[in-house]
């Protein structure tokens, strides 16, 4: 029996042990990749320039590093965005930029473009839709005080589309979803990587 045994409880593998389980429900070989380049950096670090007093101990590269939990959000927000820009969900690219948005002006400012786009469109696409329902409500008015998009239960000035709100509204709300998607995915190109957010990585 050999009298050299690993540690039971190294701090480097607690750590990645904890780590793999944030980032579970991404792809097995991506979590491998990510917990690999991450156990270097961390080995790199505490290593030093190889001289003793470079030398770190090895909690406080981890605390440096930050906690799983957050170096785990960092990594699943780069896979939501990743599948963002791989399709055409205004569902799934509304939420990458809703995490953007809570970080960068310009992330902020992207998802209010999204959100009032999104709406419009959909408005517009709603009034089509119920139109031959409500003929005398739903329309497109204009008066000397606004224009009124939607639904009016006592519309003040002429409608301006009549029944070509059908397919005005299909065509135009459509238009108004498919390019602020298409403007959100080229957006999401300019989020920063997880590996350049992690402290000592970038």
């Amino acid at each position: 029996m050999s009298d050299h045994t690993e540690p039971a409880n190294d701090p480097v593998d607690s750590y990645l042990a904890a780590l793999r389980k944030q980032l579970a429900g991404l792809p097995a070989d991506e979590v491998d990749e990510i917990l690999q380049e991450l156990r270097g950096h961390i080995v790199e670090r505490a290593a030093g320039s190889g001289s003793e007093q470079n030398r770190l101990p090895v909690e406080r590269v981890l605390r440096e590093l930050g906690t799983p939990e957050e170096i785990g959000s960092l990594y699943r927000a780069d896979a939501l965005v990743a599948r963002a820009r791989a399709g055409f969900s205004p569902a799934l690219i509304i939420r990458a930029t809703n995490r953007w948005a809570t970080r960068t002006v310009l992330g902020f400012l992207a998802f209010l473009t999204g959100v009032m786009g999104y709406a419009v469109g959909c408005a517009f696409i709603a009034c089509a839709v119920l139109k031959p329902f409500f003929p005398t409500h739903i329309g497109l008015w204009i008066n000397s005080h606004n224009v009124l998009l939607g639904a009016a239960p006592r519309p003040h000035g002429p409608e301006l589309l009549g029944w070509w709100i059908i397919p005005y509204g299909l065509a135009v709300g459509s238009a108004f979803i498919l390019g602020v998607t298409v403007f959100l995915r080229w957006m999401l190109r300019f989020i920063p990587r997880a590996s350049q957010r992690v402290p000592f990585l970038a």
